[in-house]
């Protein structure tokens, strides 16, 4: 590899949050003029700049993505979506061939019981912080109150 794994890990989790991993060797060739399309061959240089560009797609003014949500807030929502497979809240999902988040009783719960009252991407990052803290309270006593299964 031409350049540092700390990059390569960046570069990917980027292609992951554009969406471009389809066209991740596309992207590979126009940063490098035609001379690879494997990211591994990229050097320290190129793969900065391809970062760069990736970071552009995904950064809008204002903290915002590309689909308005604001992107300082993912951690937080990602920790939701975890304590959603840990408290059962999931649904088998035939074309992926496996257990994705039930987004239908998440957002019910949502609307119904979140302190603002509207869906997980309309909170911001400030509105997160309180949200998580209910969600995991939340969380902790549906496990709590379930019996033990061996």
């Amino acid at each position: 590899m031409n350049h540092t794994i700390g990059r390569h890990r960046r570069l990917y989790g980027l292609f992951h949050d554009t969406g471009t991993e389809k066209y991740r060797h596309d992207l590979v060739m126009d940063v490098t003029h035609g001379r690879t399309d494997n990211s591994s061959e990229l050097s320290d240089l190129e793969a900065d700049e391809l970062i760069a560009h990736l970071q552009k797609l995904i950064q809008k003014p204002h903290g915002a993505t590309l689909s308005g949500v604001d992107y300082k807030g993912q951690q937080q929502r990602r920790r939701i979506l975890s304590l959603c497979y840990n408290i059962g809240w999931v649904k088998w999902n035939d074309a992926a061939q496996k257990h994705q988040v039930d987004w239908d009783r998440l957002n019910g719960w949502m609307l119904k019981y979140g302190y603002l009252h509207k869906s997980l991407n309309d909170y911001s990052y400030k509105e997160l912080q309180r949200l998580v803290v209910q969600f995991e309270n939340m969380a902790t006593s549906i496990l709590t109150s379930q019996p033990q299964q061996l």
